[in-house]
């Protein structure tokens, strides 16, 4: 079985994930050198990939949906951007050494287990150019849905679960354990925060580590 890919979800809604991007790299994007190349790994429709390319950055991006990546590659067009947007497995992607500036990971590493959550980290550090930046953002084990999660997935590490029927990984990071994922690398920004999601869906709260580092 293929690992859960959001195709359906995709499908069954105009836009999943909202088009506005993540605040901290719009606040942050003065750190980047123009014209800097960017990757998005779990780009979905482009909503942070579109604010760089808008600006001029050269822009990658993967996901594991269909439907995500040519919503993307239409709302490029139709903006006139220009987005390099491709149907790929981070796990199995190729990600150039030293090539990007930026390199993003919104709500992604929860979908994997700790063990590819680690290869996926060393792939982006082997990725980043001196001086680049990687953000992330993450559910942590404060996250509502956990008590939930508890109930209908089988828990095979610590804070670690897994949905036999969709095959889906859920982990939830600590924050020592999230910082540490860019523990050589210098803090631009952190944050835990509680907040309501107004993004998709029926109105619901989420409970998230969010970081921007600089190699």
């Amino acid at each position: 079985m293929n690992q859960y890919n959001w195709e359906e979800d995709y499908k069954s809604n105009d836009i999943l994930w909202g088009l506005k991007p993540n605040e901290v790299l719009t606040r942050y994007v003065k750190l980047l050198p123009d014209n800097g190349k960017v990757l998005d790994i779990g780009i979905g429709e482009g909503r942070n990939a579109l604010f760089f390319a808008k600006l001029g950055f050269e822009v990658e991006g993967i996901d594991l949906s269909q439907t995500a990546v040519q919503r993307c590659k239409e709302l490029s067009n139709k903006l006139d951007v220009q987005i390099n947007a491709s149907v790929n497995d981070i796990l199995s992607f190729d990600i150039s050494s030293e090539k990007y500036d930026l390199i993003i990971l919104s709500n992604v590493l929860n979908f994997f287990t700790p063990d590819a959550i680690s290869k996926i980290i060393n792939k982006v550090n082997a990725g980043l150019r001196k001086n680049g930046h990687v953000y992330i953002s993450a559910f942590n084990i404060d996250e509502a849905s956990i008590k939930n999660i508890k109930k209908k997935y089988e828990e095979i590490d610590e804070n670690t679960y897994f949905n036999h029927n969709k095959n889906m990984n859920l982990h939830y990071f600590t924050e020592t354990e999230f910082k540490g994922l860019v523990s050589e690398y210098e803090i631009i920004s952190f944050s835990n925060s509680y907040s309501l999601d107004l993004s998709h869906g029926k109105p619901h709260y989420h409970s998230s580590f969010e970081i921007l580092s600089r190699k």
